[in-house]
Parts: structure tokens; C-alpha cells; sequence
């Protein structure tokens, strides 16, 4: 046992610590200022980490966390926090990782709370090992047995006990994907180790949520689908199929002002080009395209372009194309429409070097706006485009996961 004082809350959620050898620890669970008595558990060469076995002097802002398997699932990081103190701990976070990676010393322009911190998932993935059923234990891959998860909507919720029940017997299916659209529809996916027929009028009858479809996959490929394949999104002025296959933003009470925060980057210009890449089902290139004289989405997604294609028909946009192609390949397109403004929303990987080379030509590319769920990339990637000669203007923070340590930002860059 050894006592500590955390000095702050690093990227990944931890506490930071020095100890006497000045080894650096870091321990979950913990916030700037406290007191700890704790147990190494993992002693590396230059650094350790470490459990928290009591609280010796909390910090003001922590609270009582609400959920029974809190510190147990792997789920969340800051159901210990005030929410207030969650937000200012991750814009620390977010301005921490611009400074040291790419050496800005920005102040966060403007952080978004979620209206609500918690039941706002429209989407799970549950894990089940033939007898529980829920999600991974901290850092490992054994399930821990849940009846409700707080951060997940209350009728994906619902449909826990019914599921729990159904399985009884159907070791070989390892994963159920649940997404409730804000209309109310639900897509469920079951992944399998075999296949299986469902008979799925009586599933549909039972299931809590209205089903639009379930659909049945083996090593990555689905199999089978029963029903409706897709479900629709309103939002605002605006809808969005989503397919099965498609993604949608988590988080049903941001979606909207993430659109919003993207839409005030663009100014309205019926000269201006506009690419999205990354663009998935059009969630950011509809909008905008209001807003300019045309705009173009690239996205590796077969089933998200058809769904893009769709949704600006069904919106009535008509000066949007899209392309099922990976960024990095779309080389082509960029020197072919020649965009004034570029938005990126790419994967926790960020950007290819590749890739960014290619912008780097485009020679009427004045504004890059760049949504990322992972700081360290987006960090070295603004790095990258600064050296070609770009400048970042402003980063807002968009709270998309509370109780998480997740971060989701709004770069813009701009060149004169």
C-alpha cells in the first residue's frame, strides 16, 4: 500500500501521480487534488499503475456514482464526477493533448453539454458467454451480467430481461447490436458463432421496442435479415434513413447540435464546393448542402452511400452527389471538384498521411473542419496540416459521451 496525491486526470480517464522514485501512476477512478491510498498492479520500467483500495481526502466534485456496476464494467470513467466537473476535466484534457502533440495553445472556444448525462445511447452492444449477459469487465474480456445500464436508452433497457430469456440455450450467439432510432423503430443484430433461423413474427411480438428488423451475422458477414433493414432519423428539419449496416451519432440528445455546430463553420455561399469525407449515411453533407452550391461525400461504406443517396432525395437536396470509395483513395475527386471547404469525421485512426498530402494540393481549399472522437490523432493531424500551411482558428468540445472519458472535437483550420 502506498498513499498518493493525484496531480490531474490524463487522456483515457486516469489519475496521474508521481511517486517518491518518480515513476509516474496512474489510477482510474480518481480526481486532481485527492488523497489515495492505493496497490500497484502493474510496475513497467518507467511507469505504473495502480488500484485505488480508499480515499483518503476526495475532491469537492465527487459524487456517488449511480450505477451498481460502476468500476466493475468497463463502461464508464466518470460516474464519480459532478457533470459540471466532467466537462472541465475533459476540455483540460482536450487542451492538454493539442499543446503537447500539436503545440497549440488554444483556449476551447465553447463547450456543448448533453441535455441529458445519462439514457442517452441509442445504440448497444452486448456481450453474452452463453450465460451473462452485458458488457466487458475494465480491461478484459470476461462479461459482466447487467439488468440495466443508466447511459443506455430506458427501452433498450427494457429489452434486457427479454433477451436474457431468449438466449437461454444459444451458447453460439456471442453479441446482440441494439439501435433505436428516435422514431422509435429498432434494428437488432445478432452475431454468431452458427447460424440460426429466428422465427421472427413471434420475436417482433415479444421484443419491447417496435422491430423493424433483425438480421443474423457470422464472421462479419450477415447471413440473413428478417423484416425492415433500415429505420429513420428526425432530425430538425431533416431526415435520415439509416440501414442496418449504416452508422448514426450515439448520442440522441446531441445530434442535432453537432449538425448545428458543423452548419456555423459554413458560411452561405452558392459559389462554394463543399466534400465530406467520411460522410457516412449524409448526416453533415444534407445540411450544408443548403448552404453552398454543391457539395460531395466520400464514404467506404456500400450501405451508408445508399442511404446518403436516398436521404438527399428524400430531403429534396439535389445539389449533393456521393461516392462508396475509402478517403484515401479518393484522390480523384478531390482534384476533380477542387472544394473550398473540406469536413472530416474519420475514425479514432484520423487521417493518412497519404491522404493529407493530397489536400495539400488542393489549390482553392481554404477550410478544413475536422470532427474527431479521439484528441491524440486529431492533435498530430492538425500538426500535419499546419506544416502545409494551415492555421487553427478554433476547437469546440461536443459532449457526446458523458460518465465517459471520451471526447468529441470540432477543429477548424483555415489558409489564407
Amino acid at each position: 500500500m502506498e498513499k498518493i496525491t493525484i496531480q490531474k486526470v490524463v487522456f483515457g480517464g486516469k489519475g496521474l501521480s508521481k511517486l517518491e522514485d518518480g515513476k509516474t501512476c496512474f489510477v482510474p477512478y480518481v480526481l486532481p487534488d485527492e488523497e489515495v491510498e492505493i496497490e500497484i498492479n502493474k510496475n513497467k520500467k518507467s511507469f505504473c499503475e495502480a488500484t485505488v483500495k480508499s480515499i483518503l481526502r476526495p475532491n469537492k466534485y465527487r459524487i456517488n456514482p449511480p450505477c451498481k456496476y460502476y468500476t466493475i464494467c468497463g463502461g464508464c470513467d466518470f460516474q464519480h464526477v459532478s457533470y459540471e466537473y466532467q466537462l472541465r476535466l475533459k476540455k483540460e484534457v482536450l487542451e492538454e493533448t493539442l499543446k503537447r502533440i500539436a503545440k497549440e495553445d488554444i483556449h476551447i472556444e465553447k463547450v456543448i453539454p448533453s441535455t441529458s448525462q445519462f439514457y442517452y445511447r441509442n445504440k448497444v452492444q452486448l456481450k453474452y458467454d452463453g450465460e451473462k449477459l452485458g458488457f466487458f469487465k475494465t480491461e478484459s474480456n470476461e462479461v459482466v451480467d447487467i439488468d440495466s445500464c443508466p447511459i443506455t436508452d430506458e427501452d433498450i433497457n427494457k429489452a434486457i430481461d427479454f433477451l436474457k430469456s431468449f438466449l437461454e440455450g444459444k451458447s453460439f450467439i456471442e453479441e446482440i447490436h441494439i439501435y433505436k432510432s428516435s422514431t422509435g423503430k429498432a434494428l437488432v443484430k445478432f452475431i454468431t458463432r452458427d447460424f440460426f433461423e429466428l422465427d421472427f413474427e413471434n420475436f417482433k411480438e415479444r421484443f419491447p421496442i417496435n422491430l423493424s428488423a433483425v438480421a443474423i451475422y457470422k464472421n462479419g458477414k450477415r447471413l440473413k435479415t428478417y423484416g425492415t433493414p433500415f429505420v429513420f432519423e428526425k432530425i430538425d428539419q431533416y431526415t435520415f434513413r439509416v440501414s442496418i449496416d449504416s452508422f448514426f451519432q450515439v448520442n440522441k440528445y446531441q445530434i442535432e447540435n453537432f449538425i448545428n455546430e458543423v452548419l456555423l463553420e459554413i458560411p452561405t455561399d452558392k459559389s462554394l464546393t463543399v466534400g465530406d469525407l467520411f460522410c457516412g449515411v449524409g448526416t453533415l453533407s444534407i445540411p450544408s448542402a443548403k448552404k453552398v452550391k454543391k457539395v460531395f461525400g466520400i464514404e467506404i461504406s456500400k450501405s451508408a452511400v445508399k442511404d446518403a443517396k436516398y436521404n438527399a432525395r428524400i430531403n429534396s437536396i439535389k445539389n449533393a452527389n456521393f461516392y462508396e470509395t475509402s478517403a484515401d483513395k479518393s484522390g480523384d475527386l478531390l482534384f476533380g471538384f477542387n472544394p473550398n471547404i473540406l469536413i472530416f469525421d474519420p475514425p479514432r485512426a484520423g487521417l493518412s498521411k497519404k491522404l493529407i498530402k493530397k489536400i495539400l494540393q488542393l489549390k482553392f481549399l481554404k477550410k478544413i473542419i475536422y470532427v474527431s472522437c479521439y484528441p491524440p490523432t486529431l492533435a498530430r493531424d492538425i500538426s500535419i496540416l499546419k506544416e502545409g500551411g494551415f492555421k487553427l482558428e478554433k476547437v469546440k468540445m461536443i459532449d457526446m459521451f458523458p460518465q465517459t472519458h471520451h471526447i468529441e472535437a470540432i477543429a477548424v483550420l483555415s489558409k489564407p
